[in-house]
């Protein structure tokens, strides 16, 4: 049975860390039986949601910025846009699937990189 990559986990904790009263309400890691319908990065635990709190110090118009610094990142959604890091040249581009990633961003990491826990970007921020 898949677990939650290593990489993903240590996401999720660099900004509870950072931010410990943030609001996680959104945050996943593993895809619940809505995803395992369908093809997720979530399902492999290749990818997680980091819940948009600027009140507490999680701005996701920041930290999907801080995600593309990331070797590990395949792509990050939000706010209605993608970011594939394959196709870096062509930027954010406008992301029509169902949910809009307006309350959470979502960040896919490369499957052969899913074990590296190494800090993610915003480690380094001050609160």
């Amino acid at each position: 049975m898949p677990q939650p990559s290593a990489a993903c986990k240590r996401a999720l904790a660099d900004a509870t860390a950072l931010c410990p009263n943030r609001n996680r309400e959104a945050d996943g890691l593993m895809g619940d039986s809505a995803h395992q319908q369908r093809k997720s990065d979530h399902n492999d635990g290749n990818a997680f949601d980091l819940t948009h709190d600027p009140e507490s110090g999680v701005d996701c118009n920041l930290f999907s910025k801080l995600a593309l610094l990331d070797f590990r990142v395949s792509y990050v959604i939000w706010n209605r846009q993608i970011y594939n890091a394959d196709l870096a040249a062509k930027g954010w581009r406008p992301y029509t699937g169902k949910n809009g990633h307006t309350h959470h961003m979502h960040v896919s990491v490369r499957a052969d990189l899913r074990d590296i826990g190494s800090p993610w970007p915003w480690a380094s921020l001050e609160s």
